[in-house]
Parts: C-alpha cells; sequence; structure tokens
C-alpha cells in the first residue's frame, strides 16, 4: 500500500507539473514584455550600453516570476487534476481507497515548495532587483545627458532652449549647422543663434555647449515695434543647464523607494513615517507577504476546486482558474483600497482574500459536492449540449458548407477559435491584473482615481491584444490538435487517406485570418487607443492633474523651421485643418515660421503670426503676419495684413510622436522627412514590423502545428516543451535583430 500511495503521489504531482511550468513560463514572458514595452527607449537605443540593457533585463524578472508562480500554480493544479478527472483516473484513485486529503498532501507539499521559493523571490530578488532598475535608468539617463543633442532631433529638455542640429557626428560630438531658440521672458525678447558649427563640453558637473562663427539675433517676444538686433561673433560658449548633476547626486547618494527596502526595513521605515507613506509601505510589506504564501493558498484551493466538481476537462479547469484569479485579486484590490482610505487596517485589509480563499476550501471540502454539481454545473452542460445540438442542426442542412469545408473542418476550427478566444481572455486578464497592480497605489489616492484607471485599462486593451494574440495562437494550434491527437482522431483521419497538410489547412487559414485582424486593430485602432492611453497613464501618476501639452512644437521642412502650438492642446493627432461654414480652421497658433539662406545656416526671414493653416501645397496666414528680414548684419521688419508661403509638405502633421502613435502610413511620412539618422532607421523598423504583423500569427502556426501532432501520448509535454522553447527562441531572435537593426548594423527588411 505504501508503494501504491508513493506512485499515486507521483502520479498527482507528475499531473500538475507540467501544466505549472508551461502556464508559469507563458505567463512570465507575457508580463516580461508588458514591463519590457515600458523600456523601449533603453532596449533599442544605440546610445546606451549594452551591459546596462542586460541588466534591465535580468531586474525586470525576479517582480515578475513571484507574481506569476502563484497564478501557474492555480493554473496548473486546476488544468491537471481536470484531465484527470475527465479521464476517470481521479474515480480510480478514490476506488483504490485514496482519500481527498490524500490526493491534496504531495499537492499541498509542491505549494509549500513554491511558496519557500516565493518568499526568497520577494524577501531578496524583489528588492534588489527594484534598485537596479532604478540605478539602469539613472545611468541611461546620465548617459544620454553627456551627448544631449541628437543630428535632425529638437531638443528641448534642456532648461531654457531649444536645440537643433542638421548634421554631425554622434562618436565625437561635433555638430553642423545649429539653431537655437531661447526666451528672456524678464526682457520680453526671443533669441535666436545660429552657427555653422557646434561641439558639446562635458566637464564633471558642468555641460557646455561651444558654438563656431555664430550669429546672434534677438527680437521682441510679440510682433511690436521694438529693438531688433543681429551680431556675429566668433565663438559662443552657452552653459547647458542638465539635471546630470542631480542624477550623479541621486545615483551615490540618493534614498532607497520603499520597493527596494526588504520586509525588516520596509517595518522600520513605515515606523518613521506617516500619512500615506506609512500606509504605502505597510501595503507593500504586506503584499510580499500575501504573494509569498499565495502559491500554497492557490493549490489547496484548486484541489478542492476539481475535488468537489464531479467532471470537467481542461476548458473547464480553464474556466474555473479565470473565475478563482479573478475573486481573489478584485478582493486584494478591495483590500488595498479599504486600506489606503483609511477604512480598514492594512493588515485587515492583507486579510481579506487569504480569509475568503479559507472559507472557500473549507465550504468546498464539507459541501454536498451532489448539490453542487446538479444544481450548477448540471443546468451548463444540459444548456451547453442543446446549443450544440442546434448547432449541429444548422450545420447539417448547409450543403454549402458541406460541400467546401465538411464537419472535421468545422470541428478544428471552432476548437481553434474556443482555445485562441480562451488564451486571450486569461492572458489579458493576467496582464490586466499585474498592471492594475503597479497603478493601484497611484490612482487608489486621488479622486476619481479608479475610473482613470479603468478608462486607461480600457483603452489599453488594443495593445494588449496585439501582444498576446501571437502566443494565444500557439496556444490554440498546441491544444488543438494535441487533445485530437490524444483522443485518437488524428489517427483515425490519417488511416483513411487524409493527408497531415489537409488536416493543418485549416488553422493556416483562420491563423491567415488573424493577421488580417491583427493588422486592422493595429492600423485604425491602437494608434488611437495608445494616445489616449499614454495620456491617461500619465495622467494618474501625476495625482490627476492634466496633463499639459500646450507647449511648442517644432518641425523641419527644406529650408524652414516651423514653431506653433496646437490649436487643441489635449489633441494629440494632426493639427485640424478641415473647412466649418466655408472659412478656414486654425491649424495651428502662435505660428513661426524661420526661413535660412539656401546652404542654410544663415537666418534670412522670420514670419510671426497668431494663427495658420495648410491647405493644398501652401501655408496660409488668414491674419496679420510680421515678417522680419535679416541681410548683412541688419534685420528689417514689416506687418503684412495676410500672407502665404509654398509647402508642399503639411508640417502640422509632422508633430513627432511614439511609434506606437501612428500607423504604417505615418511612419512612412516620418521616416521620408525626418533628418536624423537614428530616427529613420527607427521607423524603418518599426515599419517592418507592423507589416510581420500580417504574418505572425501564421508563421507561428507553421512552426508549431508540427509539434502539435504528436501521436504518442508520452510525447505530448515533450512536444509542447519544443513549441514553446522553439517560439521563446524565436521572440528572443526576433527582438535582438530589431535591436542590430536600430543601431544600423542590419538593413531593416532583413531585421
Amino acid at each position: 500500500m505504501k508503494r501504491i500511495g508513493w506512485l499515486i503521489s507521483k502520479y498527482l504531482v507528475g499531473a500538475i507539473l507540467p501544466y505549472f511550468a508551461f502556464s508559469w513560463l507563458l505567463l512570465s514572458v507575457i508580463l516580461f514584455v508588458q514591463q519590457a514595452s515600458k523600456f523601449t527607449d533603453i532596449f533599442f537605443s544605440v546610445n546606451i550600453p549594452a551591459n546596462l540593457i542586460w541588466q534591465l533585463s535580468v531586474a525586470l524578472v525576479p517582480s515578475v516570476i513571484a507574481f506569476t508562480c502563484p497564478m501557474a500554480m492555480l493554473v496548473g493544479t486546476i488544468i491537471g487534476l481536470s484531465k484527470m478527472q475527465g479521464d476517470s483516473e481521479l474515480v480510480s484513485v478514490r476506488v483504490a481507497g485514496v482519500s481527498n486529503f490524500q490526493i491534496a498532501v504531495p499537492i499541498m507539499l509542491v505549494g509549500v515548495l513554491l511558496s519557500a521559493f516565493a518568499f526568497v523571490v520577494n524577501l531578496k530578488g524583489v528588492p534588489i532587483a527594484a534598485g537596479l532598475v532604478r540605478n539602469v535608468a539613472l545611468q541611461t539617463a546620465i548617459k544620454k545627458l553627456e551627448s544631449p543633442i541628437e543630428p535632425g532631433v529638437f531638443n528641448t529638455e534642456i532648461a531654457g532652449a531649444t536645440i537643433y542640429v542638421k548634421g554631425g557626428d554622434l562618436e565625437t560630438g561635433k555638430w553642423q549647422d545649429l539653431f537655437i531658440y531661447s526666451e528672456d521672458t524678464g526682457k520680453s525678447t526671443l533669441r535666436l543663434i545660429t552657427s555653422g558649427q557646434g561641439r558639446i563640453d562635458v566637464t564633471d558637473q558642468q555641460t557646455e555647449l561651444v558654438l563656431e562663427n555664430a550669429t546672434v539675433t534677438t527680437i521682441p517676444m510679440q510682433p511690436e515695434p521694438g529693438k531688433y538686433v543681429t551680431e556675429s561673433i566668433g565663438e559662443v560658449r552657452l552653459s547647458v543647464k542638465t539635471s546630470r548633476s542631480d542624477l550623479i547626486n541621486r545615483l551615490t547618494n540618493g534614498n532607497a523607494a520603499p520597493e527596494e527596502l526588504g520586509l525588516s526595513q520596509l517595518s522600520e521605515f513605515a515606523n518613521a513615517s506617516e500619512g500615506k507613506e506609512r500606509t504605502e509601505a505597510q501595503i507593500i510589506w504586506q503584499r510580499r507577504i500575501t504573494l509569498s504564501i499565495t502559491p500554497f493558498i492557490f493549490c489547496l484551493l484548486g484541489t478542492m476546486m476539481i475535488l468537489s466538481f464531479g467532471r470537467g476537462g481542461r476548458g473547464f479547469g480553464i474556466v474555473l482558474s479565470f473565475i478563482g484569479l479573478i475573486a481573489y485579486y478584485l478582493l486584494t484590490f478591495a483590500g488595498e483600497q479599504l486600506a489606503r482610505t483609511g477604512t480598514i487596517s492594512v493588515l485587515a485589509a492583507g486579510l481579506i482574500p487569504i480569509a475568503a480563499s479559507a472559507l472557500a476550501i473549507v465550504w468546498l471540502s464539507y459541501s454536498r459536492h451532489s448539490v453542487i454539481n446538479s444544481t450548477i454545473f448540471d443546468k451548463l452542460k444540459v444548456g451547453l449540449l442543446r446549443l450544440q445540438a442546434a448547432t449541429v442542426g444548422a450545420q447539417g442542412r448547409n450543403r454549402l458548407v458541406d460541400l467546401t469545408t465538411g464537419i472535421r473542418d468545422l470541428d478544428l476550427l471552432s476548437n481553434l477559435v474556443k482555445y485562441f478566444v480562451l488564451t486571450v481572455t486569461f492572458l489579458a486578464f493576467v496582464f490586466i491584473i499585474f498592471t492594475a497592480f503597479e497603478l493601484w497605489k497611484f490612482a487608489g489616492v486621488i479622486d476619481g482615481g479608479i475610473l482613470l484607471l479603468g478608462k486607461y485599462l480600457f483603452f489599453l486593451l488594443p495593445f494588449i491584444y496585439l501582444q498576446i494574440a501571437p502566443s494565444a495562437a500557439m496556444v490554440a494550434t498546441i491544444a488543438t490538435y494535441i487533445i485530437k491527437s490524444r483522443q485518437n482522431e488524428i489517427v483515425t483521419w490519417t488511416s483513411a487517406g487524409q493527408s497531415v497538410y489537409r488536416l493543418l489547412l485549416p488553422c493556416f487559414i483562420l491563423m491567415a485570418i488573424v493577421g488580417a485582424i491583427n493588422w486592422q486593430i493595429q492600423e485604425r485602432i491602437t494608434p488611437r487607443s495608445n494616445q489616449i492611453q499614454d495620456t491617461v497613464r500619465e495622467q494618474i501618476r501625476k495625482g490627476g492633474l492634466p496633463v499639459d501639452r500646450s507647449g511648442r512644437n517644432w518641425v523641419v521642412s527644406g529650408d524652414r523651421i516651423y514653431s506653433f502650438k496646437r490649436s487643441d492642446p489635449n489633441n494629440t493627432s494632426a493639427s485640424d485643418n478641415e473647412k466649418r461654414d466655408g472659412s478656414l480652421v486654425s491649424c495651428a497658433l502662435e505660428m513661426i515660421v524661420y526661413e535660412f539662406s539656401i546652404n542654410k545656416r544663415e537666418l534670412q526671414t522670420v514670419y510671426r503670426t497668431s494663427r495658420a493653416a495648410w491647405e493644398k501645397g501652401r501655408i496660409i496666414f488668414p491674419g496679420t503676419v510680421e515678417k522680419v528680414s535679416l541681410s548683412e548684419g541688419t534685420i528689417r521688419a514689416e506687418t503684412l495684413a495676410s500672407g502665404e508661403l509654398a509647402e508642399e509638405i503639411d508640417p502640422f502633421n509632422q508633430i513627432k510622436g511614439k511609434p506606437s502613435h501612428l500607423n504604417a502610413g505615418e511612419l512612412q511620412q516620418r521616416m521620408d522627412t525626418t533628418r536624423s539618422e537614428v530616427e529613420r532607421r527607427s521607423f524603418a523598423v518599426n515599419i517592418e514590423k507592423r507589416y510581420s504583423t500580417l504574418f505572425l500569427p501564421l508563421i507561428i502556426a507553421l512552426f508549431t502545428a508540427p509539434f502539435a501532432l504528436s501521436l504518442g501520448r508520452k510525447g505530448n509535454v515533450a512536444t509542447i516543451g519544443y513549441a514553446v522553447g522553439l517560439w521563446l527562441l524565436f521572440m528572443g531572435v526576433t527582438s535582438i535583430l530589431a535591436q542590430i537593426g536600430e543601431s544600423g548594423s542590419l538593413s531593416p527588411t532583413v531585421a
């Protein structure tokens, strides 16, 4: 009997571990991609050393695996036991005299080991990783400030100035054809500096911009009578005020944030703090403890769920996992919110999900199984059978369907769609939970924060879908064909003379359709939704304050530089250039045009007007415009009633934005007009990645399907491992090649 008990325990653990490992790996990769997406400016910057990129990659891992370990434990336990339940193996185990408690013991031991692992990660790994992320971010910022100017890009981050460089050498830091704009509000003047050559000198904490053969022009800030001056200077040294010294001080002497402290340090910090800081530190401490014991709680909860329900397969297990996760984390969010508002103590808030889980486990252990089955799931099963019968009847009467696809193809397609939708839903929910955990500490303490967080998560959904759709395609393909293989349907079809390639045809057709749908979502929905969710996220992190976008925008076109403000500061898309009631609508406010000579080094003319619009190859000034002409050291200012300039490209539609805010056509347009070689390579790589969206689900199905067609039952776990390993290798190589493409070592198309 002892031998039998050991064998059964080993079999139970073996039934759970593959699904746990697969879930843990899949969830960790998805959330790692989510975390890495916040640091794209670091991962894909050619100026950031590789060691910092690797440090950041390693630093993102602990918080991800600590969060996904409990989830994977619940999913692995429920799906593994659901499989045994569906195959009547649990019935055989009970017939052999094994009680529910004996079934749960080996699973509990796995939960204890994983909780111990999670405790070590939360105790040591998460604080160290948080500190490493902060250090990498500071070092990256310092590295960027060592050479804050990039050719072809307007730099507005240097305090008090806007700098544009036409060309230069990134390695030597020597620039050609510089333009500098600064405002002196005390004297109400604009200072314009043009220079043929320049460089950045960095010594200790001081940064200087050295200009050679510079011309300085001073004009009034408003188009009105005032002092207009132009002078030529041999060399100009401008002290550039950056935050370099502050960043260095923060890097060397900065105090650690609560997220970087261990449990004992967090306790000391909480005791020494007051108000919101004290509450937040206590919540972080409580959350780490809760996440550490959650694997053990989830293994018990998942085991009792399956042992209390008399029937169900993998799909049933996925639904139960989904319900369990929703309930647990909603209770966690509710508890933390009540603690932040002072309604209950932090300790009581942390005990809410634990107590609810304990009650659920006790109820499932001692409730009457027959009542649960008959009152809930039998009715659900009857409803599903009726729906299935109606569907089959409709299919049988549809001769066109029988002639074109057949019952087999419909069966494969329905399973592929079912598992794809289930996987997308489950992974999206995990993605949302992790994101909400990050922003909850900001949204939970501001008025209307919950609504803002809900708005952010809603507009984040298209981005989430595109991130997880390839993974869902892989899971759907594996699940469909491996289950068909285990049920011997693949053997039956192939024995009847059906080609394996023909069996894969429905999968390839569906993945091609998914690719087309993803392309439409990417091009038509995500650019605008990404703009909104970025704005809302920034608003949440700023305590609910509206994001100020009323600053100046800068665009280069030919021998002109345009400076203007948006007519609608809250609109992050292109300016409005429609007509209403036959009259022009202002596309830009406070418009300034800087026109240079043929050699593009000497400032020749400045146009200033309160509003302007672009229409049919020309810039129109519908109101008065000031024209300032500069020639041979003299300035002549005149006021015109109206005016226009020939301009083939709409400058108001060239406002620099993140690649995620643009569709493929807009990216192509930006790439054609940008003067920055680095920016051009980045746009080119992003364009190629956009086009790859069309084919990505099909490509993943192509290299996943052969592994999924394993006919041997014992080989299923191995083939899943091979498929997932190849998928991870594919994603890793894709990211590396994209980085190589942005660095210029490989053409964007090949990358």
